[in-house]
């Protein structure tokens, strides 16, 4: 696809780049180059980022924190959206308004020092407030569509929408946003004691650790845990006698099976393979078929 349309664009022409390696950018460190990558610094340029995509049909992805994410070896093509600078986090009363780009876990120590709960029954989960709410991330404690009152998104064609939480259509691990871009976050919190939240956070950011690799470079849980089974992925993959199961240097995690981790070089090919190799004997086994939460971007 021609680099012309986007890099003939004032507004964006000093902060294109074109090839940008993006695994820097995934906590999996895995994956190749974006034909476009652009940093963008308001909604506005977002706005006319996309307009400009559409015009010439070109494909437009967002990466805040990368942590749920698997790039393709190859890159991808079309525009991918750093929207790390859109950070802003504002607070109303026991609302509070976080920008997509604002890290979960800033949000988190905002919410906490304020006194205001909810958010603490999140901590420990990586990546940004926007791709929270689109996957509606959460764990054993809390579930991020528990606290939305409503969210700023933008339609691939660069419209603006305001959707209520109740109207998002929450599930597990998904929201009716995940075909657009989310913009601003507006949360429903409550009070509580500032000591008390606090300690709860570091509780459970603790216990995470503990049982999770996150020293090592992952994107996070693989799989969706399966309805009505009463065990989850990562248990299932572990009697299937996979936990170390290497490709390469991608590896089912010794600590936690529901986790792949890089143990220096892995590419998307082998993390893929162990992928489709877990998904395999856990139906070969028992029958259960594992849907993937890692979202994968193909060339």
């Amino acid at each position: 696809m021609s680099t012309k349309p986007l890099v003939r664009s004032g507004a964006f022409a000093r902060r294109i780049e074109i090839g940008r390696p993006l695994a820097p950018l995934t906590t999996f460190r895995i994956g190749g180059p974006a034909e476009h990558f652009v940093r963008i610094q308001s909604r506005k340029e977002l706005q006319l980022l996309a307009h400009m995509c559409r015009q010439e049909e070109l494909p437009i992805r967002v990466i805040g924190g990368g942590s749920n994410l698997l790039v393709a070896d190859e890159g991808v093509k079309g525009a991918v959206v750093d929207i790390s600078a859109m950070k802003s986090v504002q607070d109303f009363g026991t609302t509070v308004c976080a920008e997509a780009g604002a890290k979960l876990a800033s949000v988190i120590a905002h919410t906490t020092q304020l006194g205001l709960g909810g958010l603490d029954g999140l901590a420990g989960i990586p990546g940004t407030i926007g791709g929270a709410v689109a996957m509606n991330a959460g764990g054993r404690y809390a579930e991020i569509s528990q606290f939305v009152d409503w969210v700023v998104a933008m339609k691939p064609t660069g419209e603006l929408i305001e959707v209520s939480g109740k109207d998002l259509g929450f599930g597990y691990r998904s929201s009716r946003l995940e075909g657009a871009m989310v913009i601003e976050v507006y949360l429903k919190l409550a009070r509580g004691d500032v000591k008390e939240l606090k300690a709860n956070a570091s509780r459970i950011h603790r216990e995470k650790l503990a049982g999770q690799p996150y020293d090592q470079h992952s994107a996070g849980c693989i799989f969706t845990n399966p309805k009505g089974v009463g065990k989850g992925a990562g248990q299932l993959i572990d009697m299937a006698g996979l936990k170390g199961t290497r490709e390469g240097d991608a590896q089912i995690s010794e600590r936690h099976a529901n986790f792949i981790v890089n143990l220096g070089a892995a590419t998307a090919a082998n993390v893929n393979s162990l992928i489709e190799r877990a998904r395999r004997r856990v139906h070969e086994e028992f029958g259960i078929h594992l849907e993937t939460e890692v979202k994968r971007w193909a060339a």
